[in-house]
């Protein structure tokens, strides 16, 4: 998959979050808590001023207004349109799209992708988004967070040109960009066989990719490429994808292959990777350091072997079933680990998230698990997260 944008501005500097931002242009009144939130409903209207009185109907409409600090609390529905945000937030004021209801709010797209982001330090939360084109959630921008959505069932029918994906983090020039605790699967066409059309796909400078489920995708679970480097990839569970699970590299657009150039700086921990098609299970191709650390995965029955490294290191590899409490190939299974599988207390906390895809804490033992799911009692945890 090939991805390109011209550089993008210059981010926000730092704002202070109760600052005097207005939603329109010449408001002099001071900003309030009240006024820091504003609300999408199916049953707004766009006249009306995104109170919680009087929501807005199009996540668009909302994106129009957006401002530093600002949260868009989406109730749930379905929102037939394409989104766009272009507004960027600043460190301390981030802008929030949330949905109220976990997957509640569900975004259909009629168009090449989705949700397009070309803003800075946004958050994209808990959404259930799917279309008719060839992307769920592309992100131009720097800082952004892609937390606990839904992202399935996009066919990304052309296999040439720039292909498809799930969630994709795609300027080369982009950096600390998080894709976290997503469910993502069904992209593309999964008749035949394509290596442009993947789950998660990032192509930057740093940022974590952890407690995602990638399954069931046309090409691989998880796709490092062009200018990926100093990139965390944690306690994911990768399945079923039909080219392949978890691939680390670096080629084509903006260094075309340059060894100067490498994918580099990669840590791969604490991922649970089985039963992928075709190629590998954690694999390293084109361009990569000597500074990629594969640590503590659990890889089992991916088709052609389980690794297949160039430059970089394993070690406390677990090769065995990872004893999911009921294992289906198409998605429809439970996979918590059993109280007896391997992955429990085998992971290596140091470069894990510090919650799992639920949000329960890490680790609930003498050492956290290998996967997206935490042993241990059930803890319930406030929506949204943090």
């Amino acid at each position: 998959m090939r991805i390109k944008r011209s550089q993008l501005g210059t981010a926000l500097a730092a704002i202070f979050l109760l600052a005097a931002f207005s939603l329109w242009a010449g408001d002099s009144r001071p900003a309030t808590a009240g006024s820091m939130n504003r609300y999408v409903s199916p049953t707004g209207s766009d006249r009306n001023d995104g109170s919680l009185a009087h929501p807005w109907a199009t996540l668009n409409r909302a994106a129009q207004s957006a401002f530093p600090g600002l949260t868009i609390h989406v109730a749930p529905g379905v929102y037939n349109e394409a989104v766009v945000t272009k507004q960027s937030g600043a460190p301390p004021a981030r802008i929030r799209f949330v949905s109220e209801t976990k997957w509640g709010a569900i975004v259909r797209g009629h168009a090449s992708v989705t949700w397009t982001n070309q803003g800075d330090y946004v958050d994209i939360v808990g959404f259930d988004i799917s279309g008719d084109g060839r992307g769920g959630i592309l992100n131009w921008g720097s800082g952004v967070r892609i937390v606990a959505n839904h992202v399935h069932d996009i066919p990304a029918s052309n296999c040439s040109g720039d292909g498809g994906f799930g969630i994709a983090n795609a300027n080369y020039e982009g950096y600390d960009n998080d894709i976290v605790a997503n469910v993502v699967h069904n992209i593309g066409d999964l008749t035949r066989l394509c290596a442009r059309v993947h789950g998660i796909y990032h192509s930057n400078l740093r940022g974590h990719l952890d407690n995602n489920i990638s399954y069931r995708n046309q090409g691989f679970g998880i796709h490092l490429w062009h200018a990926a480097t100093d990139v965390t990839i944690a306690n994911n569970l990768v399945f079923s994808n039909h080219y392949g699970g978890i691939l680390i590299g670096a080629g084509d657009s903006p260094h075309n292959g340059d060894a100067a150039f490498p994918a580099d700086h990669i840590t791969v921990a604490n991922n649970i990777v089985v039963h992928n098609l075709n190629r590998y299970g954690i694999e390293e191709m084109g361009v990569t350091g000597n500074s990629n650390r594969y640590l503590n995965n659990l890889v089992y029955q991916n088709q052609n072997a389980n690794w297949r490294l160039r430059t970089g290191r394993q070690s406390g590899t677990i090769e065995a079933d990872p004893q999911f409490v009921n294992f289906q190939p198409d998605g429809r299974g439970d996979y918590h680990p059993r109280v007896s599988s391997p992955a429990l207390r085998a992971g290596f906390c140091a470069s894990g998230p510090a919650s799992d895809i639920d949000g329960k804490p890490r680790p609930q033992n003498t050492a956290c698990d290998i996967g997206p799911y935490e042993s241990g009692p059930a803890v319930t945890n406030p929506w949204p997260p943090d």
